[in-house]
């Protein structure tokens, strides 16, 4: 913007000047030009923009008198110039800038706006200074740059850790580890990122993140590791710089097409911790879930689980669509007397075991205290279910059972809910109906 503000108060000294009316009119022009061209070049790349701007500077400077104007100009726009493009542009717009000033003074001689030679010190005396100019703005670009990447990569860590620990299981961690990588590298383009994992004695590409994902499942040895530039040369022949960590279990190769800097492999090293922290945190906090929704010695879902689970399906299903089977062990206190509690808790443990390959994967077996377990099914069909499934959980648990090593044998008294939209008519018409099956068989042992 300072620029532009240069340029056009330069529109005077134009008007004032001795050129012809002709080139007042195409200095005028020029100058419009340069601030359009330095107003989009702001926003996006010009194509041709480094051999542009002095050639319109030359043009510009042909209606001056004073060389000094020239050099005032000259010096505003390479130092916007300076701020933006690439170093090659830069080093082209620096090395045509020390042609402007000459050829511009040139030119004013011969439109008659000026009468120096462009040969005299007080026009090649002025040379010079096109370079320190153009250098310390180019450095001033370096470091806001710099400054913008530390601050973007700093925010970015900064959401890093609460999206992660927030992260509902650990494929949602793992995409917004992805999503975080790929953003990070855009703030830096060059550079790709790795992950590789242990497989046996090799390791294996798990996450390739700017690169081709045909690399995903290339096997990798620790040797190839260590020489990295050399393993991928076929899918990454330009990042010819790596940074190898290994972090916990897997390792982190980022590498890049230009050396990689300390605060860049910090900055990756940092996101790898905290992925690694969002996995764990997944992790623990599954299991205390499951712990706490599970018995602890048969694994089984427990009573408060069973009942939640039990109200969800009540409340959200038509009526008739749950039924509940209440199971009771006949016999196993004899078998606490006779093998103990070591005895008896593995008994439990295998009753579990049949009672959720009974089950299956669609209906849910709990155990809800002592030797009381129950079923809960769900659909339209759940009552002609439930009594064939009653029949098949009664004759797997009068199936023989090994317990320390001996061959025991119990009985099951089975219970089954009538249709109800009610969860503790549910509970209470199973459990009569197994209650009245264990009398039953009470009285017909006597």
């Amino acid at each position: 913007m300072a620029s532009s503000i240069v340029l056009a108060t330069h529109a005077i000294p134009v008007l004032a000047s001795n050129a012809t009316a002709g080139w007042k009119a195409v200095s005028l022009t020029g100058i419009a030009a340069l601030i359009g061209l330095l107003t989009v070049f702001r926003t996006r790349p010009v194509p041709g923009e480094p051999l542009l701007a002095p050639l319109l500077l030359v043009v510009i400077g042909g209606s001056f008198s004073s060389p000094v104007r020239i050099m005032t100009i000259a010096i505003a726009v390479f130092a916007a110039q300076a701020l933006r493009g690439t170093g090659r542009a830069w080093l082209i717009r620096t090395v045509l800038g020390l042609a402007v000033l000459p050829a511009g003074t040139a030119l004013g001689a011969l439109t008659g706006a000026g009468t120096l030679s462009w040969r005299s010190s007080d026009v090649l005396g002025l040379v010079p200074f096109v370079v320190p100019v153009g250098l310390v703005m180019r450095n001033i670009l370096r470091a806001l740059v710099q400054q913008e990447l530390v601050s973007a990569r700093d925010a970015l860590l900064s959401s890093a850790g609460g999206r992660l620990l927030a992260a509902a299981n650990v494929d949602e961690v793992h995409r917004i580890g992805i999503d975080l990588t790929a953003r990070m590298i855009a703030l830096a383009p060059g550079l790709v990122l790795i992950i590789v994992r242990p497989q046996g004695a090799e390791w294996r590409v798990t996450r390739a993140v700017g690169l081709d994902d045909g690399l995903i499942g290339r096997t990798l040895t620790e040797a190839m590791l260590a020489d990295s530039a050399t393993a991928l040369a076929d899918v990454a022949p330009d990042h010819r710089h790596w940074h190898v960590e290994h972090i916990v279990d897997r390792y982190v190769l980022l590498g890049g097409v230009r050396p990689i800097s300390p605060t860049e492999a910090d900055a990756f090293r940092t996101l790898a911790h905290q992925v690694v922290l969002g996995e764990h945190n997944v992790t623990s906090r599954a299991e205390l879930q499951h712990r706490a929704h599970h018995d602890s010695l048969t694994r089984l879902p427990n009573r408060e689980y069973f009942l939640e689970t039990l109200t969800d399906a009540v409340t959200s299903g038509p009526p008739g669509s749950v039924a509940v089977i209440s199971v009771d062990l006949d016999d196993f206190k004899q078998v606490n007397d006779t093998y103990g509690h070591g005895g008896g808790d593995e008994l439990l443990i295998e009753v579990a075991k049949r009672l959720r390959a009974a089950a299956g994967p669609h209906r849910m077996a709990a155990r809800l205290g002592g030797d009381e377990f129950a079923l809960l099914l769900t659909g339209p069909d759940a009552q002609d279910e439930a009594e064939r499934l009653a029949w098949d959980v009664r004759d797997r648990i009068l199936a023989p059972f090994r317990v320390t090593g001996h061959t025991v044998r119990v009985g099951a008294s089975v219970g089954i809910s009538g249709p109800s939209h009610d969860v503790a008519t549910l509970i209470r018409e199973a459990d009569l109906a197994m209650y009245a099956a264990k009398a039953l068989r009470s009285s017909s042992r006597a």
